[in-house]
């Protein structure tokens, strides 16, 4: 909902103005004004009908390693979408849009995704729409098992085809693949905006990526990061998130 200026016309009474006239007067300044205010309640709290995407953008290195060579970033980005498959699915796009391509470019070797801690995410169903690129050794879906060097544990990890020896099959600079996720119930992209729980490192990540070949002669890598998720077609007000940015909460951790 596009939220647009109220505008509040009073007139003034005159002192020609009777007493009931003047009552009459104040009674409807009084309703113009709750009416103003019902309307920029509605405009805080009503969900939009717009379907929704949001992207998160890996643009820094976290775990000491050596990041990507190039100076545009992000280097990859995830972006997630809930108007494809009905309210059951999010479709998931990754782009490895500033890495370095060809033979001796750089490699997305993991990607990793959280999801809401009070589902399950075993009980997701990943399915490839278009993996023509690369497609992942395993994907694999479990709630805090996968973790990102030390710094956080994820829940859903794409395994990609790593060198030496799977040059063909590697994820690398300016390639794409997308993959639609289903629950067994209603979710939408709410549902993945949950940081990792911390792992004892350096902080707790929307996202997070493995990237190799990076470095002289192709011979290093480095993790890389979403701390703060970009909005897409929609704004954060319609997605019904208050706590947008919090580390989840797990007993036992």
């Amino acid at each position: 909902m596009r939220l647009g200026k109220v505008m509040l016309i009073m007139t003034m009474g005159t002192a020609g103005v009777d007493r009931e006239s003047e009552f009459r007067l104040q009674l409807q300044k009084k309703v113009i004004l709750l009416a103003a205010v019902g309307l920029l309640a509605i405009g805080l709290t009503a969900p939009t009908a717009q379907a929704t995407s949001i992207t998160f953008e890996l643009d820094f290195e976290f775990s000491g390693g050596t990041e990507p060579s190039s100076a545009t970033t992000p280097w990859v980005t995830g972006t997630l979408d809930d108007s494809f498959g009905g309210a059951n699915t999010v479709r998931l796009t990754m782009s490895a849009v500033n890495l370095t391509g060809g033979t001796n470019g750089e490699s997305l070797a993991f990607f990793y995704l959280n999801f809401d801690p009070s589902l399950d995410a075993a009980d997701l169903t990943i399915d490839s729409v278009n993996n023509a690129d690369s497609v992942p050794n395993a994907v694999l879906m479990q709630n805090d098992s996968f973790m990102a060097n030390g710094d956080g544990f994820f829940d859903i990890a794409f395994n990609f085809p790593q060198p030496p020896g799977q040059g063909v099959g590697r994820f690398t600079g300016g390639e794409s693949v997308i993959y639609d996720i289903t629950y067994t119930s209603a979710i939408d992209i709410s549902s993945f905006l949950f940081k990792s729980e911390m792992g004892g490192g350096t902080g707790s990540y929307f996202a997070a990526a493995h990237i190799q070949r990076t470095g002289s002669g192709n011979s290093e890598s480095g993790w890389i990061g979403a701390a703060v998720p970009e909005p897409g077609s929609a704004t954060l007000l319609g997605l019904g998130i208050t706590a947008l940015g919090l580390k989840r909460r797990r007993a036992g951790r």
